[in-house]
């Protein structure tokens, strides 16, 4: 009896996790950072666009600083394709 319990059970339970689990997740997206050099207060980050990518062709700025990937000035420019 309690074997024919499990073997119903166990399937069934994992169907059910399965079908909640997928509903219950959630796409996020993660807010893309830039670093600018502040001459006063060092560097400095910020949230960019998406679209503010390392070594892109139109160069993303912040209140008229340069935008990098990291906190160094040799690290990657972020620019837009």
């Amino acid at each position: 009896m309690k074997r024919s319990f499990l073997k119903i059970v166990l399937p069934a339970f994992a169907i059910i996790m399965a079908v909640g689990l997928a509903f219950a997740t959630e796409e996020t997206t993660v807010p893309a950072q830039g670093h600018y050099l502040d001459p006063i207060n060092g560097w400095q980050t910020v949230t960019v666009d998406p679209e503010c990518i390392p070594n892109g062709e139109d160069l993303c700025t912040y209140e008229g600083f340069q935008l990098y990937a990291e906190q160094s000035e040799t690290s990657p420019k972020l620019g837009r394709d």
